[in-house]
């Protein structure tokens, strides 16, 4: 009876906790490009209405992002096209949404441009 509850509490806690969870990110959380990329994508569980999307270079300088579709809207999917070609360094992309319950998190990942090995 005790593992019955758990697992119903579980599978009743699981849809909450996923609120706005990212689900798939380009660029990936760690990883390194050989060149600048065009776009950043984000993908979550559920739809979010992203609030604020940035990218951040290893100074804390913040480049530009033009977002795709209606910035009001709750979506699983959120793109941006980077507006200029990085050079190699660190970057950052840092998010802030709601949650149709109106949960509000967000989150972070980092990547790496480096040079073009030739």
């Amino acid at each position: 009876m005790a593992a019955a509850a758990l697992a119903l509490g579980l599978a009743v806690a699981g849809p909450a906790q996923a609120h706005s969870d990212l689900h798939h990110a380009e660029p990936a959380d760690g990883a390194v490009l050989r060149s600048s990329p065009p776009a950043i994508s984000l993908m979550f569980a559920a739809p979010v209405r992203v609030m604020t999307l940035k990218l951040l270079d290893e100074s804390g300088r913040e480049r530009r992002l033009v977002r795709e579709g209606e910035r009001g809207a709750a979506v699983q999917e959120v793109r941006a096209a980077v507006q200029e070609t990085l050079p190699p360094g660190a970057y950052r992309v840092e998010w802030r949404g709601a949650s149709s319950d109106g949960h509000v998190g967000g989150g972070a990942l980092a990547f790496r441009v480096d040079r073009a090995t030739r």
